[in-house]
């Protein structure tokens, strides 16, 4: 019993004591944990008319932001063409605020006309500290590749999340007003989200030119009609014609026939 009060004695003392010491220095012996605080993502879609690849630290230069649908950066890609879309994902913390970094597969990206489709990683475009982790002031880049322009002129076409609209009014190629392709995509992380759109369109078809053929050469050959014989008017013959003279008549034509006898006629 004496043993067992000395030993409690002895413990007193050691916790006496090592609370003075955390007293000297500040520290206090529990301390509660401050929630998680998880920063805003701001996200801005981009449209590309080529595949590219499976990862990057960059945005390609052919690649548009392309939110207004009759915007003058609306790609025109044909159709069948090679398309891709990237998603720029920037994490951002308050000011005097401590942030919990984000695993870059915490953040889920989701697309309205691709609604079977997730995207993917395609790598950082920044990243601060090299840590694999999207850090404030961290951006991070994802993508959907692979895929072919579709063609938004097909009759009776609707697209998964609406659409075709109208746009391309001031598309690169002054094509006009045509049937667009405009997306909406969201990024969500813990406890924040954002949304942004990003379009394209098709060049204007060009009707098909109808089949031409080398004229045939026809050469007609005048056919010769022989200019018929007038037939000959007959010449009327007359009939004789008997005349009986008697008396001064008949003197006279005698006379008229022997004159012309002496004169040889």
């Amino acid at each position: 019993m004496k043993n067992l009060k000395i030993a409690a004695a002895l413990l007193g003392a050691v916790l006496l004591v090592g609370g003075f010491l955390v007293a000297m220095s500040g520290t206090p012996v529990f301390a509660q944990e401050e929630p998680a605080v998880i920063g805003e993502l701001a996200l801005v879609k981009y449209v590309c008319p080529t595949d590219i690849g499976e990862t990057g630290s960059s945005i390609p230069s052919v690649c548009a932001d392309a939110n207004d649908p009759n915007g003058a950066d609306v790609p025109v890609i044909p159709v069948g063409g090679a398309l891709s879309f990237l998603y720029q994902v920037t994490y951002t913390c308050p000011p005097s605020v401590i942030c919990e970094p984000l695993d870059p597969i915490s953040v889920t990206i989701s697309d309205n006309q691709l609604p079977s489709v997730n995207p993917s990683v395609f790598g950082p475009l920044n990243d601060v500290n090299s840590n694999g982790l999207i850090d404030p002031g961290d951006v991070w880049l994802y993508k959907v590749r692979g895929l072919q322009a579709v063609d938004l002129a097909a009759p009776g076409l609707t697209l998964p999340g609406g659409g075709p609209v109208s746009g391309c009014t001031n598309a690169g190629d002054r094509g006009g007003t045509r049937p667009t392709y405009v997306n909406r995509a969201r990024v969500t992380g813990p406890s924040t989200s954002d949304e942004d759109p990003a379009a394209y369109c098709n060049p204007l078809a060009t009707p098909t030119p109808a089949p031409t053929s080398t004229p045939t050469q026809v050469i007609v050959t005048p056919i010769s009609t022989p200019t018929p014989t007038p037939t000959p008017t007959p010449v009327p013959i007359p009939e004789p014609v008997t005349v009986v003279l008697f008396g001064a008549g008949l003197a006279a034509l005698s006379a008229a026939l022997a004159a012309r006898k002496r004169s040889g006629k």
